[in-house]
């Protein structure tokens, strides 16, 4: 955003230099990113009057001209429409230079002799208008040199506007906060109008179809007005902070918009068929051409400004070619209105438009500040375009915007701040960015918030507005805060830092990444039955959805490593994810992700490489259980479609904790992974988080000696070992301790269909030395469990 000193001084009185007041505005959180002086490249240009103007027989275009400097009369040769006797003019002298690189000379042209150059406000570099000489006053002192005449060169600030202050998207605005921060009175402009009489309702009416969308529309209707070029003063501004010069009428609107902050649009009466403006949504599919002569197809969220037959204007956006303001234009419709700030925003990103008039609505403009802002470009209107403003206006306010109600406290600001301040100092300080003081108590503040301050929501943004305008430096420095710093721990946080840290140790690096994904992979990572989250305004196609697994996200890291010669890999992540479920509600969970890759231990001079398994992974997942203390779990078969025959479900009683497994080719493809030997792993974060437990209790060394024992079975091929492990502890006593598979085989000379698997289990007791008889009875009743639910046998020696 940038604004002019001079533009300023209108609005509040100020002394200070454009450096001191950067340096204030940067302190109050409005960060002044440049200041410099606005450039005059000229030298060697006086003011001149042309006396006399003949037209040079060989030329269809050019004049012979007689300028008057007060000392001389200058042969000058234009070429210039305006140009004509009597008028005033900037005349550069042979010698002068302009934008410091043309330099003006004596020359002849078609035989006739040209001792200089009437300028344009364009070759001076003052605006952007080239059509014609620049008009100077007709009481211009001829003779004076137009740089003295110009008065002092002005001084332009460009301050970067942060989202939430929409209220700064404007001249006043931040005057607002300079008046503020220095203890001034805020001048704004008088917009007492010279009207006719006569109803608006008789010439154009006005419907809101969307009232959610447009909260507001307020119209005036003017006639006899006299489009031609805006005042200097006017242009030279709007050049300054980076607006083109178009023609009086719409110089104004959008001198304005800069001023006030609200967006106009002035459209050429003639052109709005049927007396009508109707504020709807565009039909699907539906066409427009915009005022920089681009084609848009419209859907159906897109919200138009029409009239009785045809759309002409883009809702906030941007006007219409076949409505616009044009040198026969002779009256106007002056349009000022508030439109919610989602709809614009959405529309300009799908419609890739972005104008000053949809920054300041997608930021949110002040519902209550559109006659204000309509009636000040009507009194300019009449005053520099001859307009003849009617009486009544239009003001459909569907939706009112009222001014919020808050109450603040002084102590709580105190209590923040590690302030001292009297609840008159805080009244004072609020009251001046435009507060409204309801009722001041002892200790407590009622207050309305301006709605062009859509930002201040809570009583903490008033001691932040307390705070910055008060001055940073000015609140004292405590080390002993009345602040409770002692805050309870949160164990999720804590227990997500400790979880990071352990998986640091075992060697992992953990990977941070997008939440947002490509749809055509993320489809094989949704859980059955459920869908994507989609976005409704993608940054890219790439990024069109939210991630439903992180396992995606390290499959991604995982293409990038191996990409630049990374191989072997061991990564983690915890992170969000998302899906719609069956009643199209959007779920959102956290999720821990591992995932090797490659070698566990490259070739040394000692040993070969040895790769990854699945037993690696299954490892790392059951090095978490322990960690947790999780001892109760089942491992069942998974049938998600990204896994390959080497993969398991983990469930913990009815709930689905995760699985792990190898990552099968077809997926790995998605990602253009060529090795298959990538292993993953996920978990709810939240309901590992919650199965964790904390009560382990120190347990002394036995102090009798345990007892092994080999069991070998013969069970059908399909019984799953964790079963016969789990039937193997429910049925082997208090005394079994301990019960690892040590065995698998399946083969000759054992019958079809069968394997043999074998245990090594452990008896311990802490009262006394098992003797065998304890044993063999343990034994006993395991061997009848297992056989009763499995059809187990004892392997035969």
């Amino acid at each position: 955003m940038k604004v002019t000193l001079n533009w300023l001084k209108e609005y509040v009185d100020i002394t200070l230099s454009a450096a001191q007041i950067a340096d204030q505005l940067t302190m109050a959180g409005l960060e002044v990113e440049d200041i410099y002086t606005a450039p005059r490249p000229f030298n060697k240009v006086v003011i001149g009057k042309v006396v006399k103007v003949n037209p040079i027989p060989k030329s269809k275009k050019l004049t012979h001209c007689h300028v008057d400097t007060g000392k001389d009369i200058h042969q000058v040769v234009c070429g210039a429409p305006n140009v004509q006797e009597g008028i005033k003019s900037a005349l550069a002298m042979p010698g002068a230079v302009l934008q410091g690189h043309f330099h003006v000379e004596s020359r002849e042209v078609f035989g006739v002799p040209s001792h200089g150059m009437l300028c344009s406000e364009s070759e001076l570099g003052l605006t952007n208008r080239a059509e014609g000489i620049m008009l100077l006053d007709k009481d211009a002192p001829v003779g004076r040199d137009l740089n003295d005449y110009l008065g002092e060169q002005d001084t332009v600030i460009d301050i970067f506007i942060t989202p939430n202050r929409p209220d700064c998207l404007s001249v006043i605005g931040i005057a607002r906060e300079i008046a503020a921060i220095n203890h001034l009175a805020l001048k704004t402009p008088d917009t007492k109008l010279n009207t006719i009489d006569g109803d608006i309702k008789e010439f154009i009416d006005v419907e809101i179809d969307n009232p959610e969308r447009c909260y507001r529309y307020s119209g005036r209707f003017i006639k006899k007005v006299i489009v031609g070029s805006s005042p200097y003063w006017m242009a030279e501004r709007l050049n300054l902070i980076g607006s083109r010069s178009i023609n009086n009428i719409v110089d104004i609107t959008n001198y304005i918009m800069w001023e006030t902050g609200q967006p106009l649009h002035a459209f050429d009466y003639e052109f709005l068929n049927g007396k009508k403006i109707i504020v709807r949504t565009a039909d699907k599919g539906e066409s427009f051409v915009t005022l920089d002569d681009k084609k848009h197809l419209l859907d159906d969220e897109t919200l138009m400004i029409c009239d009785a037959e045809r759309p002409v204007a883009l809702a906030g956006i941007m006007g219409g070619e076949n409505s616009e303001v044009n040198q026969h234009t002779h009256t106007v419709f002056l349009e000022s209105a508030y439109f919610e700030p989602t709809g614009i925003r959405k529309s300009a990103k799908k419609l890739d438009i972005a104008t000053e008039s949809s920054r300041r609505f997608e930021r949110g403009a002040d519902p209550n500040g559109t006659v204000y802002a309509m009636d000040r470009a009507a009194y300019l209107m009449s005053r520099y375009a001859g307009g003849q403003v009617l009486a009544s206006l239009i003001d459909n306010f569907p939706t009112k915007g009222a001014p919020l109600s808050l109450s603040l406290r002084t102590d709580q600001v105190n209590r923040l701040l590690g302030t001292q301040l009297h609840t008159q100092q805080v009244s004072s300080i609020l009251s001046g960015i435009g507060i409204e003081i309801k009722d001041e108590k002892e200790q407590q503040l009622d207050l309305l918030i301006p709605t062009f301050r859509p930002d201040l929501e809570r009583p903490v943004d008033l001691i932040e507005e307390v705070a910055r305008l008060y001055g940073f430096d000015n609140i004292p420095n405590n080390t002993s805060p009345d602040v409770d710093l002692l805050q309870p721990q949160n164990k999720l946080v804590a227990f997500r830092d400790h979880l990071r840290a352990y998986l640091a140790g075992l060697g992992f690096r953990e990977a941070l990444s997008l939440s947002l994904v490509p749809e055509t992979q993320a489809n094989a990572f949704v859980p059955a039955k459920m869908n994507t989250v989609k976005l409704l305004n993608p940054l890219s196609a790439d990024l069109d959805v939210f991630r439903p697994n992180l396992l995606h996200s390290l499959l991604h890291a995982t293409a990038y490593n191996r990409n630049r010669q990374m191989h072997d890999l061991r990564l983690f992540e915890i992170g969000n994810v998302a899906y719609e479920d069956r009643e199209k509600a959007f779920v959102e969970t956290t999720q821990l992700a591992l995932l090797i890759a490659g070698h566990k231990a490259v070739k040394s001079w000692d040993q070969a490489p040895l790769e990854f398994d699945f037993y690696d992974i299954k490892g790392y997942a059951e090095a978490l259980f322990d960690k947790i203390g999780l001892v109760e779990y089942d491992l069942k078969e998974s049938e998600e479609p990204f896994w390959s025959g080497q993969s398991v479900k983990v469930t913990v009683g009815e709930k689905v904790l995760g699985a792990f497994g190898k990552f099968n080719e077809k997926i790995l493809g998605q990602y253009k992974i060529k090795q298959n030997d990538v292993f993953g792993l996920y978990f709810d974060f939240d309901t590992f988080f919650e199965l964790a437990r904390y009560d382990k209790k120190f347990q002394a060394i036995p102090k009798f000696p345990t007892v092994p024992f080999d069991l070998a079975l013969i069970v059908d091929q399909d019984v799953p070992v964790g079963d016969l492990r789990k039937g193997i502890f429910a049925s082997g006593g208090q005394h079994l301790i301990k019960c690892v598979l040590f065995d698998q085989y399946k083969g000759d000379p054992l019958p079809t269909g069968k394997k043999s698997v074998a245990f090594s289990l452990t008896f311990s007791s802490k009262e006394r030395t098992l003797q065998d008889k304890d044993i063999e009875k343990d034994i006993q009743n395991i061997l009848s469990h297992l056989n009763t639910h499995y059809g187990a046998q004892l392997r035969p020696r």
